[in-house]
């Protein structure tokens, strides 16, 4: 199952030509991984509170495409892995722009990324083992079920 979140591009993700900078990509992942662990019950805000946080070590980006002041995006998160204490996160975020430029399609990828964030104390960084109430949680989006993990 995907966690699929619908957000708008506004004036200030852009540059001055009106297309996404592209680090406020960045800002708009970790604000999806925001919601979806809001989704499953574990607020990242009360997680940090109690001394365990999930921050991010590893981040590959594939730029596919641009999206622009006003467009709407579709972000989707899934977990290709789930570790000890590691969480693997695949993201992937559509646009459906409300203005067709020439030769653009009205729904298209703009961008892949592929993340690991560690379950771990905040703010020393140790690892921890992510307990099974989060695992259950986590455990409906990955992308292969734990029966068909190795």
């Amino acid at each position: 199952m995907k966690f699929s979140i619908q957000k708008q591009i506004r004036f200030h993700h852009c540059d001055p030509a009106g297309i996404v900078f592209y680090p406020q990509f960045f800002y708009l992942l970790h604000e999806v991984q925001e919601d979806f662990l809001a989704h499953i019950g574990y607020p990242e805000h009360q997680l940090i509170a109690t001394g365990v946080g999930v921050p991010i070590v590893n981040l590959k980006t594939e730029f596919t495409g641009m999206c622009r002041n006003g467009d709407e995006v579709l972000i989707t998160l899934d977990l290709p892995k789930l570790g000890h204490s590691s969480i693997g996160m695949h993201y992937e975020i559509h646009s459906y722009p409300r203005i067709i430029y020439a030769g653009q399609s009205p729904k298209s990828l703009k961008l892949m990324a592929d993340a690991v964030v560690v379950h771990s104390t905040v703010p020393q960084g140790k690892p921890l083992r992510i307990p099974d109430g989060l695992r259950h949680a986590l455990s409906p989006y990955l992308q292969t079920s734990l029966e068909e993990a190795p």
